[in-house]
């Protein structure tokens, strides 16, 4: 098992890596986000890190100074509300720690105080609301080191 990342902010625990799947738990502030199903497509998930890694290195995630101290399972609901406008810089609001489709099982946010992102989620069945904070060039460097160790199971087989 190769673990990439602080379990106990955020980590992907790779288990197995076998074309074309990926076996990969998702742990946020030490909770497997990936419970129920871990076995990830190996070409959405390269592409979907891929984009999270150009959201992360080209965008701010200020919060709109109306949302600034709402409790985060306040937050969260206006995130899942809300297309626009949660942002101090940007009209984006997208949903973060997502790869697969088909394992998706809950929907995290993100914003930024100073140099740090914070995480905030819930699973689809829960009202528990999860949390990590983490600065941003520690998540983009684990980004970068996932990005590298699962690329080439995305790439065609040789026939």
């Amino acid at each position: 098992m190769i673990t990439l990342g602080n379990t106990e902010t955020i980590a992907f625990k790779i288990h197995e890596m076998e074309k074309p799947f990926i076996v990969m738990d998702i742990i946020v502030n030490s909770v497997n986000i990936s419970y129920q199903d871990n076995n990830y497509y190996a070409f959405p998930l390269v592409n979907n890190i891929k984009k999270e890694i150009e959201l992360i290195t080209n965008s701010e995630f200020h919060l709109n100074k109306s949302l600034i101290n709402t409790p985060l399972s306040k937050l969260h609901d206006i995130f899942y509300e809300t297309e626009t406008g949660v942002y101090d810089s940007s009209n984006e609001r997208d949903n973060f720690l997502f790869y697969d489709l088909s394992t998706n099982k809950s929907l995290f946010y993100v914003y930024q105080e100073d140099e740090c992102l914070i995480f905030f989620g819930k699973f689809f069945d829960s009202n528990n609301t999860i949390t990590s904070r983490i600065k941003k060039s520690e998540f983009l460097a684990t980004l970068l080191k996932l990005l590298h160790t699962v690329e080439s199971y995305a790439a065609p087989r040789n026939i």
